[in-house]
């Protein structure tokens, strides 16, 4: 029986080392791919003897070392959860191998469920996360967050290119609940952490100016908070900052502003300019009454210091579900 194990392992040993010499070379072309892949081979040829106990893989990581820290005896062990959570067609369909692997085990451990481990994986594929701000993600409750209906940020619905530019709620942690107490000083604590501002409103936001001057025919001046620039969609962006509640009026002075950078910003190349009032709260049946009384891409959201977070995604869970 001894021998046979002792066979058995030799035979693994040698399917491991060519899987890491086959992928090696694979790995001039694509690296991170090629050595994601590879641990999942691993990971799935370990979970064979798992009945073998904990001594397998540590001789496994010892007459591995040649190949370099990778095979450590931890790492081997996460290779063995790794391929015990995603089946092959999770792999192929997934972006799981384009993740770097600390970032990935950082995914695994941190999500409480699949479905939210998957959330995590694709939204760091599509946005470039780094493993520093997945853990941020992760502090901020970002999937939580995702669970929410987009209620009043949603723009007009006959333009599907901006539907996913707004989220229902934005969280900036560099806010306290003494800081600021008016609209102005949120508009420059936003300036002054402008990258993590960008950072949670999107990848694709550029920043523009702040309290942008606009001088309109006859000489009148009017000020935007803040104007940004979407890469991707190629049109300007004006955000207003209320640090109250969402009145309807605040759309007419939004609406002004996004009609105004049209008319005397916008260039052949720009698509039309879009807008968001950025508030402390909002009631969704008169977010969504007056957004379905503007013609334009127009969008309502919130912002909550972190210390808000928890309670209010209690609140807006336990609404989802009645």
């Amino acid at each position: 029986m001894e021998y046979l194990i002792d066979n058995d392992y030799m035979n693994d040993l040698k399917q491991i080392k060519e899987t890491i010499k086959q992928n090696q070379n694979k790995a001039m072309v694509v690296v991170n791919s090629a050595m994601i892949m590879t641990y999942y081979e691993i990971g799935t040829i370990i979970n064979k003897r798992k009945t073998w106990g904990s001594k397998y893989i540590e001789r496994l990581s010892n007459d591995l070392k040649e190949y370099g820290k990778g095979y450590s005896r931890d790492n081997l062990y996460r290779m063995s959860q790794f391929a015990s959570i995603f089946s092959d067609n999770e792999i192929m369909e997934q972006p799981v191998p384009q993740i770097p692997w600390s970032t990935l085990i950082e995914i695994i451990h941190k999500s409480k469920t699949h479905k939210e481990m998957l959330w995590y994986i694709n939204q760091t594929h599509k946005y470039g996360w780094s493993r520093s701000q997945v853990l941020q993600k992760f502090k901020e409750q970002a999937y939580e967050r995702s669970l929410i209906e987009t209620e009043t940020s949603t723009p007009i619905k006959n333009n599907n290119q901006i539907k996913d530019v707004f989220k229902d709620t934005y969280v900036f942690e560099f806010l306290n609940k003494n800081n600021p107490k008016t609209e102005k000083e949120l508009t420059n604590s936003i300036i002054d952490n402008v990258v993590k501002f960008i950072q949670e409103v999107g990848k694709d936001f550029a920043f523009v100016g702040k309290e942008y001057k606009l001088i309109v025919p006859g000489g009148d001046s009017f000020y935007i908070d803040i104007l940004m620039y979407h890469l991707e969609l190629r049109c300007f962006v004006v955000i207003e900052i209320k640090n109250r509640k969402f009145k309807p009026q605040d759309l007419g002075q939004l609406l002004f502003y996004v009609k105004a950078i049209n008319n005397l910003k916008r260039k052949q190349f720009d698509n039309e300019t879009i807008g968001l009032v950025l508030c402390k709260d909002s009631n969704s049946f008169v977010a969504k009454n007056t957004l379905d009384s503007i013609n334009a891409n127009i969008g309502i959201s919130k912002y909550k210091i972190f210390e808000e977070l928890p309670s209010y995604l209690e609140k807006r869970l336990n609404e989802e579900k009645k």
